[in-house]
């Protein structure tokens, strides 16, 4: 699977219906620290959006690995009381058909899971590297592959914006 997750902006509102963003990394220019499991395969590079703006990506491409389980986790971000939790990203997915001998490991699609808690509980030694205590929000699809990157090595970028309740 390739995939490039280019942006994400989570808006938490409250109850007075009060936006707040907790977490923007379309203005980031230093380095995220997401944890990614395995830890090899993903790379955080810098890199530029539609509109030539220095923008942080995390990509993995293990296309030739049997049976993938990558795994992207952001920062601690504290809801702060929210009701509902508002996530918009920004990503591009390779087109599997344009990479040529892929033994069917190749997917176009992520999922978005998410885990609330009152602390950290992920790290790169430990082994919560699993969907189970994780609730599924969706599964994301790139409506829009890109082969070999596209004319002039551009990625066609994918906008996806969901909302779920916050158990606050």
């Amino acid at each position: 699977m390739t995939v490039d997750l280019l942006t994400i902006l989570c808006v938490i509102t409250t109850v007075a219906a009060v936006e707040e963003t907790v977490m923007d990394t379309r203005t980031a220019t230093a380095e995220l620290g997401w944890t990614a499991y395995p830890g090899s395969g993903w790379e955080e590079v810098s890199g530029y959006d539609e509109n030539l703006n220095t923008i942080r990506t995390y990509q993995v491409c293990n296309v030739f690995e049997p049976s993938q389980n990558n795994w992207l986790l952001t920062t601690f971000i504290d809801r702060r009381g929210a009701q509902r939790i508002y996530v918009e990203m920004r990503f591009t997915v390779r087109d599997c058909s344009s990479i040529p001998n892929v033994p069917g490991s190749c997917k176009e699609t992520f999922n978005l899971y998410y885990y609330e808690t009152d602390s950290v509980i992920a790290t790169k030694g430990s082994s919560f590297w699993m969907e189970a205590p994780y609730l599924k929000v969706d599964t994301i699809g790139g409506a829009r592959a890109s082969a070999q990157g596209g004319p002039g090595g551009l990625m066609k970028v994918n906008t996806e914006v969901l909302l779920w309740p916050s158990s606050a």
